[in-house]
């Protein structure tokens, strides 16, 4: 790795990386000291030596690291040219042409590389509010980009790299990231990635925001899989309250495994730029929906309550598809290479609870199957355990909704073996990965949360408080063409109770439940939307 200081300015200082400890003045000084001293004379000199040896190479460290940082910012410019957008020519920086063919070398074997380019307006986000959002990774980034990132931490880099300012005035602030991608299914291995997120000013009103996997600075952590190239946004103002983005996305990441999902996770597609906007723009939407078609009372404060249960939900059931779910919450009790996933969910005090899940293929429309499925869910959810339930359809108290309807959070109420139950579902429809997940609540809950307003545990913002109850499907298309594509990879994850007073439930009968449900709605959907003579086969 060449690591030559650029030739930058001269003013730049040793002093800047901390306190420096003085030199000796001159060696004549230490002639005229008596005998006595001159080994203690000696010894300091030798220790202020080492020091600055110490600082010297630390400004080598830090020039260094200038170095790829100016690469991965004239890397990330030159995609975007390339790729057409209104990026017009990539900046002159001088030669740093042994680092950027370093970034074009090819993948490791067992990797492949993923790159794409994607650009967007982004509407009533100005450009310094984008630019906050991304480099503010715990409270924003990692919430305004999720489900994509189901877990983001920032921490402050290492010393020396605090001081990169000293070298680029331009930059505005540096932060090391910590992320994990998943999607939903365990077919997929989740993404670690760690690396350092930096900001820059490239003139007035625009900005690039640039990562760069920490592995070239030597800092890459042993427990990742993936790495990020130089990627990043580049941002300028539209207008008075809007900004438009530039989305380059480009790593180095695990092959995926022969399964099903093989052929959508190598065609670049599963988690690509315009994934990553749709993503964004989708919880901008949803942080502005509307209540429509409402039957009961409302308190003011009943959005932003099921903005929080429903974000809560999907954080769980987000977390049952990871690698190592969190151990409190979750247990896995079947191998990585069972198609079903079985685990328990230790948070049940009045039942013993499981949880099921399993990925599967249809040839039909993902817009088809999402459909279907929002009735599928509702059904599941109400289903009696005798048979005194009716075909009556239940009753939706109320729609929050997106403007373009892509997003709703609907109340259902049923009458169900002498009780009344209600289901919470939302409905997100994506080009990309679509979600229905739904929970029972009680009128307690009702009254309380969404009736009279008393603030609950999920809307404090804590997205480590998890609703545990969530079940539903996922549906992702199976390549491009997104809801109208041919094929469609679905995901069903449900809740299985049992009677504490009945003593322990086996493994064997907790998957035989689990199956029961699967074949029904596999059952049901090649009848409907497929056709009996279709293959539909588990991941």
């Amino acid at each position: 790795m060449d690591c030559r200081a650029f030739p930058g300015p001269s003013s730049i200082k040793i002093e800047d990386l901390g306190k420096d400890i003085p030199l000796e003045a001159s060696p004549n000084q230490e002639e005229n000291k008596p005998s006595a001293d001159k080994g203690k004379a000696i010894a300091a000199s030798w220790v202020r030596f080492k020091t600055y040896q110490r600082r010297v190479s630390e400004y080598q460290k830090l020039q260094c690291a200038n170095n790829y940082f100016k690469a991965a910012y004239q890397e990330v410019m030159r995609v975007a040219e390339e790729a057409g957008t209104w990026v017009r020519m990539k900046p002159a920086l001088g030669s740093l042409d042994d680092i950027v063919s370093e970034f074009q070398t090819p993948a490791l074997p067992g990797k492949k590389l993923e790159s794409s380019v994607a650009t967007a307006v982004i509407p009533n986000v100005r450009a310094s509010e984008m630019v906050t959002m991304l480099m503010n990774v715990n409270k924003n980034w990692s919430k305004s980009l999720f489900p994509i990132v189901n877990y983001g931490e920032e921490y402050t880099p290492r010393r020396i790299l605090q001081h990169l300012r000293n070298t680029d005035t331009a930059i505005d602030g540096v932060v090391q990231v910590y992320a994990e991608l998943q999607l939903p299914t365990t077919s997929v291995p989740t993404r670690y990635f760690d690396f350092f997120r930096y900001l820059k000013e490239i003139m007035k009103s625009i900005y690039i925001v640039v990562d760069i996997s920490s592995h070239y600075l030597g800092d890459g952590s042993a427990n990742c899989n993936s790495r990020k190239r130089p990627s990043g946004v580049i941002i300028r103002e539209r207008g008075p309250l809007d900004c438009e983005i530039i989305y380059v996305e480009n790593v180095e990441v695990d092959e995926p495994r022969e399964n099903m999902y093989s052929s959508k996770t190598s065609s670049n597609f599963a988690l690509c730029a315009n994934h990553w906007i749709s993503t964004l723009l989708w919880k901008l939407r949803r942080d502005k929906s509307t209540f429509i078609d409402v039957k009961i009372d409302l308190h003011y404060s009943a959005g932003d309550y099921l903005l929080a249960l429903t974000r809560s939900m999907k954080h769980f059931y987000m977390e049952c598809f990871s690698e190592h779910p969190n151990e409190d919450l979750l247990s896995v009790l079947t191998n990585a290479e069972d198609p079903i996933r079985l685990l328990h969910n230790k948070t049940l005090e009045e039942f013993i609870g499981y949880v099921g899940l399993n990925s599967f293929h249809i040839q039909a429309k993902p817009l088809s199957v999402f459909h279907f499925l929002m009735k599928k869910d509702l059904q599941l959810q109400f289903r009696s355990t005798s048979n005194s339930d009716t075909e009556e359809e239940p009753e939706e108290l109320f729609k929050f909704i997106t403007d373009d309807k892509s997003n709703t959070i609907s109340l259902h109420r049923k009458r169900v073996e002498e009780e009344t139950r209600y289901c919470l579902q939302e409905a997100t429809r994506d080009e990309y990965c679509s979600f229905i997940l739904s929970k029972l609540i009680n009128d307690d809950h009702v009254n309380f949360n969404i009736v009279s307003g008393v603030q609950s545990v999920y809307q404090k913002g804590d997205d480590r408080v998890l609703d545990t109850v969530t079940s539903g499907f996922a549906i992702m298309p199976d390549g491009p063409g997104g809801l109208q594509c041919d094929g469609s990879l679905i995901t069903f994850l449900v809740q299985l109770h049992y009677d504490r007073t009945e003593g322990p439930v086996t493994l064997d009968t907790v998957r035989e439940d689990f199956l029961s449900d699967l074949m029904e709605i596999i059952r049901e959907l090649k009848e409907e939307l497929v056709g009996e003579k279709e293959d539909m086969f588990l991941s």
